[in-house]
């Protein structure tokens, strides 16, 4: 993990999650406009509020930012990655395209039986100088989303997972026609093309 990577994790309220609706997880990823107290390693507490656009870049770029189990970067750890995420004046939404593995399919599982009930989002500030609100919040307005992880304790309320849906494979497919030489160099790694 970056050093200057921070975390933040907020609860989720499951609805209805139906057996094998699909392999995509929606739901709120940040509460706008609310200032909460957080903690970060080595630092005393303080309070901080996210603002609308805060994640404009990950909403124009959904498919950068990874969908982990509590923030780790072991293999297991990687379960998916960002479909789409959306602003609206009070949240960011988020869906997670979750892998067709053994450990996606944990995760969907601890997921439909109320097991993991946070979100957590891993972000950068990009703020270029510190601002704050009256009440000393320091305000986040431009952030680099670099994950959102499931999480078995939620840190803050506000977040919910929606549900599940089916989706057609919303990742882009890539046609090597006309590549012979990069098909030929993936073939000899192994990679089936």
């Amino acid at each position: 993990m970056p050093d200057d990577l921070l975390t933040r994790t907020y609860a989720l309220r499951l609805e209805s999650l139906a057996d094998g609706a699909g392999r995509v997880v929606e739901g709120r990823c940040v509460p706008y406009n609310v200032e909460t107290l957080v903690a970060d390693p080595g630092t005393d507490p303080y309070l901080e509020v996210f603002r609308p656009g805060a994640f404009a870049r990950a909403v124009r770029a959904p498919n950068r930012v990874t969908f982990r189990f509590r923030h780790g970067d072991g293999l297991a750890d990687w379960i998916g990655q960002g479909l789409e995420f959306r602003e609206d004046d009070d949240q960011l939404a988020g869906s997670f395209r979750v892998t067709a593995s053994a450990f996606g399919d944990h995760a969907l599982a601890l997921v439909d039986d109320g097991i993991i009930r946070g979100l957590s989002v891993g972000f950068i500030d990009l703020a270029r100088r510190v601002q704050k609100t009256a009440s000393g919040a320091i305000i986040r307005a431009r952030c680099h989303l670099a994950e959102v992880s499931l999480v078995p304790e939620p840190g803050y309320a506000g977040a919910v997972v929606t549900g599940r849906r089916e989706s057609d494979d919303p990742l882009p497919v890539v046609q090597l026609d006309g590549y012979a030489d990069q098909r030929e160099r993936l073939r000899a790694i192994g990679v089936q093309v």
